[in-house]
């Protein structure tokens, strides 16, 4: 087993199958909109952003404790978060969509259907009303940071699908230092991003040579 799955199997599963169902919700597997097995088809979980999001909030976030940052893990609290939020939107009614699989993954976010993940994110974010009480640290009774990790989450998963660290394979759990290109990103090639170069060609203009003659000015040429 190389480092990256063996990093993954370490993950507890409420937390692994929690941000799996985000990361689908957010940029879900659109099969009807191209060929199957298409690159244009693949989703966040097809290039395992969600293993991308937990490595990254168990190692790149760091919190204020007493008078230093400190590294936290954060995925597991976060997890807790997001499951929270989905028992209180169930119980508040919210739900516009059948549950996807109610009950049978033992975690309440990713019972729901994808559609009402995310509004179940947009209540995190936007409600001031919950109680934060029974949440974990950091999260206990804080709403500003509720609304951090909820708005990070959703730029992370973005920048993680477009970005180039499916393509770094077997490293892709390694220290940034220690990841290696194994391929061509897929997310740039859905985008039709060539890669990098050192440098783009683009029409910055005509040249213009001016004459300033008494305190007036004239373009003669361009």
């Amino acid at each position: 087993m190389h480092q990256a799955a063996a990093y993954a199997a370490a993950v507890p599963p409420h937390t692994y199958i929690t941000f799996l169902a985000l990361v689908e919700a957010i940029i879900p597997y659109t099969a009807a909109c191209s060929a199957p097995g298409d690159v244009q088809s693949a989703g966040a979980v097809q290039f395992g952003i969600h293993e991308y999001l937990i490595w990254e909030l168990d190692h790149n976030l760091s919190l204020w404790q007493g008078f230093y940052l400190t590294a936290v893990p954060l995925s597991a609290p976060t997890a807790e978060l997001l499951n929270y939020g989905a028992v209180q939107f169930t119980a508040l009614g919210y739900n516009q969509a059948p549950p996807c699989c109610a009950g049978r993954t033992g975690c309440p976010f990713a019972d729901l259907h994808p559609a009402d993940r995310i509004r179940v994110l947009a209540m995190l974010e936007q409600s001031d009303q919950l109680d934060l009480a029974p949440l974990p640290p950091p999260y206990r009774n804080d709403l500003g940071i509720v609304r951090y990790m909820i708005d990070f989450i959703n730029r992370q998963t973005l920048f993680g699908n477009y970005s180039e660290w499916p393509a770094y394979g077997s490293t892709r759990l390694r220290a940034p230092t220690e990841r290696r290109l194994e391929g061509f990103p897929p997310g740039w090639s859905q985008v039709h991003y060539p890669g990098v170069v050192p440098g783009y060609r683009a029409f910055m203009g005509n040249v213009l040579t001016i004459e300033r003659q008494g305190g007036g000015s004239s373009i003669v040429c361009s």
